[in-house]
């Protein structure tokens, strides 16, 4: 790369300098300083001699001067003995640096200068160029400590660089198994949750191998908050899923219809013949009602609005509810009491989801009560609200909590079934009421609160 090239240049100006400077300079004052050492040191002793009139002054002193002429002689024969050994030792040096290195020469100082700007300049664009990304990237060492952080990583994490600095990658994330083989040269992509100041988010992250010279020197982990984009898409896939639901709803509700109509009109005719049987003139009664009951359903999957409903009033909503049930579950012998107070016979049900709202519950007492067991319906009202409890001789099954029971698909019934509970609280609220569940002593309880209005 370009950047390397100017390094490796500016590295090879200096080792050239110093080279020089160790030939020209250090060379030739060894030499001088071996010259002079011997010498100084006799002159210095032979001084002292004199200094104390042990032998003839004057004949001494010539002595001395002609010593110290010859050692300034040999100290600069040294020097230039070292120049002239420098000079012989700087050009085959040259000549292999040249040949091997390729470049021209680089002595001026303002090519050296020139360099230096370039990579200061460099320098400064791509921190800048990290610092403004909206994408958050931490450089790790082969240790997997991270020694750099930019802004917006400091921010997804909800941290600051200080925080993250020199801890270790693999325990602040937990992704020491996908460092350990970013460290073997591999190259990973994947996802993580973390917990930023309470609150789950979702990232989506690369962590890629940063290569050295000889070997792998660390990593940089680039990532960014997925946690918005996760959320869309799941519901994406739940509008999907809707969707796919109610074209099969039309297509069955479109074929449903024809059979009901004839259903209907066999049952009238059936009806016709048995006028003077009561139990019987009841059966033929459900069986019609219900009968326009579902036809109303499939009017509202079509027309996409409530179609109209005239309505019971309570006692007689949970009275057929009762017979509808026995029936669904023929066969088990199971008590039922129906108790209501005076309210019950003057509260109209304009609204048909909450017959499907209570017929879902009783059905699930008879469906859990065992044989020769007891289901209780009772109706009260307090505080101006339609009381309606039903219990039964059952006990929640030991892996269902009883806070959870009115969640889709919490059912011991197998797959596709546990809806009818979640259909039945729906109602309920929707109708501005509350239901509510109890369980004691091998009995469960539903309450539900109806405004009477």
């Amino acid at each position: 790369m370009g950047h390397d090239t100017r390094y490796e240049k500016i590295r090879f100006a200096f080792l050239k300098r110093r080279f020089y400077l160790g030939l020209f300079v250090f060379l030739p004052l060894f030499f001088s300083v071996f010259a002079l050492a011997a010498p100084l040191i006799f002159l210095t002793k032979f001084r002292a001699v004199l200094q104390h009139n042990i032998v003839d002054a004057g004949g001494l002193l010539d002595l001395y001067e002609s010593a110290e002429k010859w050692t300034y002689i040999f100290t600069g024969t040294a020097f230039v003995a070292g120049l002239v050994v420098a000079y012989a030792l700087v050009r085959p040096a040259k000549k292999l640096l040249g040949k091997i290195r390729g470049y021209k020469d680089t002595e001026e100082f303002g090519s050296l200068g020139k360099d230096f700007a370039e990579i200061a300049t460099s320098f400064r664009k791509y921190t800048s160029l990290l610092e403004s990304t909206t994408g958050g990237i931490m450089a790790v060492n082969k240790h997997g400590e991270i020694i750099m952080a930019n802004p917006h990583a400091c921010h997804i994490l909800g941290c600051s660089e200080r925080d993250v600095t020199g801890r270790n990658i693999g325990t602040l994330l937990y992704i020491s198994k996908d460092f350990e083989r970013v460290m073997g040269g591999e190259i990973i992509t994947s996802e993580l949750n973390v917990q930023v100041s309470g609150e789950r988010r979702t990232i989506g992250y690369t962590l890629s191998p940063v290569k050295g010279k000889d070997a792998i020197d660390g990593a940089v982990f680039n990532f960014m908050d997925t946690t918005k984009i996760k959320e869309m898409h799941q519901e994406m896939q739940k509008t999907e899923r809707l969707a796919s639901i109610g074209a099969l709803a039309m297509e069955v509700a479109h074929e449903v219809r024809n059979p009901l109509a004839s259903i209907k009109g066999l049952v009238q005719l059936i009806g016709e013949d048995i006028k003077d049987d009561a139990r019987k003139r009841l059966y033929i009664d459900t069986i019609l009602k219900e009968t326009d009951r579902l036809n109303r359903v499939v009017d509202t999957l079509f027309e996409k609005k409530t179609a109209s409903y005239e309505g019971d009033n309570l006692k007689e909503m949970i009275h057929r509810i009762a017979l509808l049930c026995g029936q669904a579950v023929k066969g088990k012998a199971v008590k039922i009491i129906e108790e209501y107070d005076e309210a019950a016979d003057k509260m109209q049900m304009t609204d048909e989801r909450l017959f499907h709202a209570v017929y879902n519950i009783v059905l699930n007492a008879y469906e859990a009560v065992g044989t020769g067991g007891e289901i209780s319906i009772k109706t009260s009202k307090a505080d101006d609200k339609a009381r309606i409890e039903v219990s039964s001789d059952s006990e929640l099954s030991p892996e269902i909590e009883a806070d959870k029971i009115f969640e889709a698909d919490v059912t011991t019934k197998g797959a596709g079934r546990g809806i009818g509970l979640k259909i039945a609280r729906d109602a309920i609220r929707n109708a501005g009421g509350e239901i509510s569940v109890e369980t004691a002593q091998g009995k469960t309880k539903f309450i539900i609160q109806l405004p009477q209005a």
